[in-house]
């Protein structure tokens, strides 16, 4: 893995820059970015609201980035601390605003996420990038939802519409409704902890790959098909 595609934002982050201006948060979000995706360290900050915001995330953005980058997860620090997935899609959204829209931008994924807030009267770029980005936040959003319990991951199942809101937006050619009438024989098993399996998965390609399959045609698990997502699909023709 040379770089990451994503990284683990933490709550922590989330409260130290909550209070502060969007200007600051802004900077923070980008040295975060040039860290995790650019593998570079950020310019000495000269701001003292900055430099202590920093001095207190380096050392969980350090550790859990090597572990990441080892294809690894950082189970320790996920029991700890509520997060989401912090995609290079995201990364590249802060990228075309400047400091101040780009705290903004973070402020409104984190109340998103961390707080069930809809933003409101966000100002252009802004509430174009968010919206492009609910999608995927929606996802992350189930996976905060199952929370943490004397340090063990509870199962929170996922529910069908969840699933459907989640997916069908980028599949043109059937719903997961649809899917699931075809293949009445498949249960919904899946669990908030494994949502990260929709993130790129068209039911159209996995109804025609489950069709010539035979190892996973009569497979009962949705979490086994998505969990074989990519040999399945191989299957498919049109």
């Amino acid at each position: 893995m040379d770089k990451l595609k994503r990284f683990t934002f933490y709550d922590l982050y989330w409260k130290l820059v909550k209070n502060v201006d969007n200007v600051i948060a802004g900077r923070i979000i980008k040295a975060i970015c040039t860290y995790e995706f650019c593998g570079e360290q950020p310019a000495p900050f000269t701001d003292d609201t900055e430099a202590f915001i920093w001095s207190n995330i380096e050392d969980v953005l350090t550790k859990v980035k090597q572990l990441e980058m080892q294809g690894k997860t950082p189970k320790s620090y996920n029991k700890k601390m509520r997060h989401f997935a912090f995609t290079d899609a995201y990364h590249k959204a802060i990228k075309l605003m400047n400091d101040e829209d780009s705290g903004a931008y973070l402020i409104a994924l984190c109340e998103f996420l961390f707080e069930d807030k809809e933003p409101k009267k966000l100002k252009p770029p802004v509430d174009m990038y968010f919206d492009l980005a609910k999608t995927k936040l929606a996802l992350s959003k189930v996976r905060i939802a199952s929370g943490y319990k004397g340090g063990k991951a509870e199962k929170v199942k996922v529910t069908d519409e969840q699933i459907s809101d989640a997916t069908d937006k980028k599949n043109p050619c059937i719903t997961f409704k649809e899917f699931m009438s075809l293949h009445p024989n498949i249960k919904n098993d899946l669990y908030a902890s494994r949502m990260h399996l929709l993130d790129r998965v068209d039911w159209g390609f996995l109804d025609m790959g489950l069709d010539n399959c035979k190892e996973y045609k009569h497979c009962a698990s949705l979490y086994t098909v998505l969990t074989h997502y990519k040999k399945i699909i191989s299957y498919a023709k049109w």
